[in-house]
């Protein structure tokens, strides 16, 4: 027998989450699971043989697309979704409004590091090269789409002015009571 799950409706009193039509890196997101239940299509980021695969793939991407999400809710503007904790760059791409207003403070180049064990690396201190060119491929005109010229406009600017942030995000997947997907880093 067949299961038909509806899809999730969002809430009332959710948060609009604004995101560029183009936030998916070109090149990436080719292979597609079909959920045979909802028929819904989804990329496939990442696949585990191995109990170490596990962790450095799967648990990897999963963080990277938990925080990405819990950057929108925050009411960050997506540039760049996540393509895969393996796929070297950077994890993630978002844009900050100054608040209260609409008015762009600033882009931000994420790092997500996952741990199992309750320890994650010192972060870099300066975006690599090929980050700072992922940034400007994000914010270019035919890929940046927020149906919003002037805000387009605006995070355009802040990239030219050099307002661009390295962030590291980490995610404690350890068993200890500080862990348990504890997201921190903002």
């Amino acid at each position: 027998m067949r299961r038909v799950v509806p899809k999730a409706q969002p809430a009332a009193n959710s948060p609009t989450v604004l995101e560029s039509s183009g936030a998916t890196r070109p090149g990436t997101g080719t292979r597609i699971h079909t959920d045979p239940f909802t028929g819904e299509k989804s990329p496939i980021m990442a696949t585990a043989k191995t109990e170490r695969s596990l962790v450095t793939a799967i648990r990897a991407d999963v963080a990277e697309s938990e925080a990405y999400k819990a950057a929108l809710a925050r009411g960050e503007i997506g540039l760049q979704r996540p393509t895969g904790a393996n796929v070297t760059g950077s994890d993630f791409i978002t844009a900050t409004l100054r608040p209260g207003t609409r008015k762009v403070q600033e882009v931000i180049v994420t790092d997500v590091k996952a741990t199992t064990v309750g320890r994650t690396p010192v972060p870099k201190t300066n975006i690599p090269g090929s980050w700072r060119a992922e940034v400007n491929s994000a914010v270019a005109p035919n890929r940046l789409n927020l149906g919003d010229k002037a805000l387009e406009g605006e995070i355009r600017a802040a990239v030219q002015q050099g307002r661009v942030r390295l962030r590291q995000i980490n995610i404690d997947y350890s068993s200890s009571p500080s862990g348990q997907g504890k997201i921190t880093g903002w």
